[in-house]
Formats: structure tokens, C-alpha cells, sequence
């Protein structure tokens, strides 16, 4: 699973933005890089439940790990509840 291509995918869905694709790296900040603001924030965590199985808790979320591609997908990778 290309857990990269799968974000951007949905990065470019929730920003209704087509020229985000292929701009996600392990190092993309969501934040800083991509504008997401606290509107987005849901969406694109509602989605990600959605495309990787898994359930994040809002109360528990540490929004540290918006702040890299790599920590999003180390944090998918620790919840999700199929194998990859």
C-alpha cells in the first residue's frame, strides 16, 4: 500500500486542489505546506478513518503528527486495524 499516494490523493479531495498531486513527501508538513486549516482537519482525518480502516480518537490526536508525512503514516500504520 502506498500510503503517500493515498494521502495526496486525498489532500487534493479535501483542498479541491488537482495541482497538490504528487506534492506530498515524507517530509510535508499539512499545516505549513498545504494550508490545511481546523475545517480541513476534520475532513481530511474523517477521510483518512475512512481510506485506511482505522478510528482516530480527537480528544487523544496529537496534531504533531500533521507536521510530517512520515509521522501521519507511522500514526496510520500503529492504528490501523487491517494488515497492509
Amino acid at each position: 500500500m502506498n500510503y503517500l499516494s493515498e494521502i495526496n490523493e486525498l489532500l487534493c479531495s479535501i483542498k479541491n486542489d488537482p495541482s497538490l498531486a504528487g506534492q506530498v513527501t515524507e517530509q510535508s508538513n499539512f499545516i505549513e505546506d498545504f494550508g490545511i486549516d481546523s475545517l480541513d482537519i476534520v475532513d481530511f482525518m474523517l477521510g483518512l478513518e475512512s481510506q485506511f480502516d482505522i478510528e482516530v480518537d480527537f480528544d487523544a490526536f496529537d496534531f504533531d503528527n500533521l507536521t510530517s508525512a512520515k509521522r501521519l503514516v507511522d500514526y496510520i500504520m500503529a492504528h490501523s486495524t487491517t494488515e497492509a
